[in-house]
């Protein structure tokens, strides 16, 4: 009896032994065939592999990854990066030295402005997509400012149903420096921006090396098209480092506003096709003014636009104090100003760049200060547009193409420092200011100077 029970025990033991190796061959069998439906591997267990890329997704994307960084928002910069990244020919890089790297980036340039451009998105098999397109850049500090275009190629892939960086790689074009002369004099010391015409002689026979044109240069001159991309316009960024201008009612010097602004409007000016603009004196060094002039006459500019703000007369000013120090100010004036030379040899285009310029900037609801014209006596040419002409200014008559200086706000009025420092503000500025220019470049040369003379005074 006790063998019978045994063989019985044997038996059901073995029938359990069977259906559990079966239910494991059954699972082992099911596991591999749902690993191979989804082609799992460690590295791609949380990817999203099957969910293709929009064109309009990964342009967004791209904008929103340079407008982070244009606002110097490194962990949201940071946090477009998968763990690790084939980063810049570096090899595998992870966010811990891309987060280093960035901040290296921005402390060297405080001052960015990206414009992303022509991106183009590729699906891929692995679902991962390939992401071309150009960028527009204009980067600067204290002393110095650059800026060029690049060719950017990322790969990325959607992880954790999050769009991610997996390659990063840029190849930079930046824009060729022009050659500036040494002065025969110190160039730490700036003359008057204004010069009559006999002290204007005399400076220029001092300065004689910066003022030789090229005659082959001049005779390969090409008559203005309609397109942006043949129309050059010279940037000029007011004053230097150790000449900055206007004080501001908080202590920045007015080069620094100066230099943030054309900074801010060349990457605009890319943007819209005007690839042939360029930024005088992007090193910040100490030029003569005549220098300023020269170097858009042996580029061949058709237009030459300089960028300052503005103050008012010592007289006017007020002291408060701010940040634990005492400064001046005068809230009694806001508002942009143009000014052109009647003596420039353009003076008529000219001043149709200052009412296209003086149109654009009221229409984007920005305001003219006339103060000038009491304090300084400047003839005022439009009162509803804020133009004046101020004949001898150096930059505006020594130019050989339109030229318009604009001082655009008064940086000593607490109120509007405060809107200058915004980049919403700013872009109004830059907007209104690519608008006059894309105006004035539509328009043929010969159009412009048969049909209107140099503008007349008002009566103040």
């Amino acid at each position: 009896m006790k063998s019978v029970t045994k063989a019985n025990s044997a038996m059901r033991n073995l029938t359990v032994a069977a259906a559990t190796l079966s239910c494991m061959v059954i699972c082992m069998f099911s596991y591999g065939a749902r690993a191979a439906e989804f082609n799992l591997t460690p590295n791609q267990e949380n990817a999203a592999p099957l969910t293709k890329l929009s064109a309009d997704e990964g342009t967004e994307f791209v904008k929103e990854y340079y407008a982070a960084l244009s606002r110097v928002d490194i962990p949201a910069v940071v946090a477009k990066f998968a763990e690790t990244v084939d980063y810049e020919g570096e090899g595998q890089r992870d966010r811990s030295y891309i987060r280093s790297d960035l901040e290296k980036y921005v402390a060297r340039w405080p001052i960015l402005s990206f414009k992303p451009e022509a991106t183009t998105v590729s699906p891929k098999e692995d679902g991962s997509a390939a992401v071309t397109f150009n960028l527009s850049y204009s980067l600067a500090n204290d002393t110095k400012t650059t800026s060029g275009h690049s060719t950017n190629n990322w790969i990325l892939r959607r992880i954790n149903e999050k769009l991610q960086i997996i390659s990063q790689r840029e190849v930079v074009h930046p824009n060729a420096r022009p050659g500036l002369d040494k002065s025969p004099i110190p160039e730490a010391v700036e003359p008057e921006e204004a010069l009559s015409d006999e002290d204007l002689a005399k400076s220029r026979k001092a300065q004689a090396a910066p003022e030789r044109v090229s005659k082959a240069t001049s005779a390969a001159k090409t008559p203005r098209t309609n397109a942006p991309g043949d129309f050059v316009i010279a940037l000029d960024i007011g004053h230097s480092p150790l000449r900055g201008g206007a004080i501001s009612a908080r202590g920045v010097s007015e080069y620094q506003f100066n230099r943030r602004l054309v900074t801010e409007l060349y990457a605009n000016l890319q943007s819209f096709g005007f690839t042939r603009s360029f930024i005088i004196n992007p090193e910040g060094e100490e030029i003569h003014l005549i220098k300023r002039a020269a170097v858009a006459n042996e580029r061949n500019a058709d237009l030459f636009l300089a960028i300052h703000h503005d103050s008012v007369k010592d007289t006017y000013l007020k002291k408060w104090e701010t940040d634990g120090k005492i400064q001046k100010y005068c809230d009694d004036f806001h508002g942009y100003s143009i000014f052109i030379s009647r003596k420039n040899p353009k003076a008529a285009e000219s001043a149709r760049f200052a009412t296209a310029l003086g149109s654009a900037l009221l229409n984007t609801g920005l305001t003219p200060t006339l103060h000038h014209a009491e304090q300084e006596n400047r003839p005022l040419l439009d009162r509803e547009k804020g133009i004046y002409a101020f004949d001898d200014l150096v930059v505006l008559k020594t130019t050989k193409m339109p030229a318009v200086l604009l001082e655009c706000g008064v940086i000593v009025n607490r109120i509007e420092e405060e809107k200058l420092n915004t980049p919403e503000y700013r872009d109004r500025l830059t907007n209104a200011i690519e608008q006059a220019i894309s105006k004035f470049a539509s328009t043929p040369a010969a159009t412009a100077n048969s049909s209107q003379a140099p503008a007349k005074q008002e009566e103040n």
